[in-house]
């Protein structure tokens, strides 16, 4: 376990990599903390950082943790402000 009593990985989700670190238990909460860092905007961010806190119930353990993380990431990416986002980022902006 890191230091910081973190874990981390990365996972790749439609090319962009992500850094995840997560802490089951958070300061004895019940929840999971996650956090999410990439270096692009994520559906769920547009800074490419998010931080959020899961009840414990929701997962089975660490390894769910990406399977949560990706479903969280497709459901999210169906947002028209996220498709929008998209769309403005493929043209090319003169402005």
């Amino acid at each position: 376990m890191a230091k910081d009593d973190y874990e981390r990985f990365n996972l790749v989700w439609q090319d962009r990599i992500i850094e995840v670190s997560y802490q089951a238990n958070w300061l004895n909460s019940g929840h999971w903390h996650l956090e999410l860092r990439c270096d692009d905007p994520l559906p769920v961010t547009g800074t490419g950082y998010r931080s959020c806190f899961v009840p414990a119930h929701c997962l089975e353990g660490a390894e769910a943790i990406e399977v949560y993380i990706l479903n969280w990431l497709d459901h999210s990416a169906e947002d028209p402000e996220w498709l929008k986002l998209l769309e403005e980022n493929r043209q090319l902006s003169l402005f």
